[in-house]
């Protein structure tokens, strides 16, 4: 099975049908650090991805691409996937975590 570690974590506790559905096209999953929905961050991190990836996949809905950002964001952090690893490892790169943020 390709996919990050988050991914494949995913799949062996829940790989329900819907799971597979939303992440199957996107498997390098990461928990990424995007603040609020109202944050800066998290628009600018929601540009970068459609200004270097593409249209947001939406996978419940048909709709293909190259990256997926989860619904929910917990206390700033959101899960985003990629297609290749490579696109995953393109975004660990150009948003690094600030420095007051602390990984729990």
């Amino acid at each position: 099975m390709s996919g990050s570690d988050l991914y494949q974590r995913q799949i062996a506790e829940c790989g329900d049908e819907l799971m597979h559905k939303v992440w199957d096209g996107t498997p390098w999953m990461i928990d990424a650090y995007t603040g609020s929905h109202e944050d800066e961050r998290h628009f600018e991190i929601m540009e970068w991805c459609h200004d270097n990836f593409g249209p947001e996949a939406w996978p419940i809905h048909g709709k293909p691409g190259q990256w997926h950002s989860g619904g929910a964001t917990v206390m700033g952090w959101t899960w985003i996937g990629f297609a290749t690893k490579e696109m995953m490892e393109q975004f660990i790169e150009a948003w690094p975590l600030p420095d007051e943020v602390i990984k729990l």
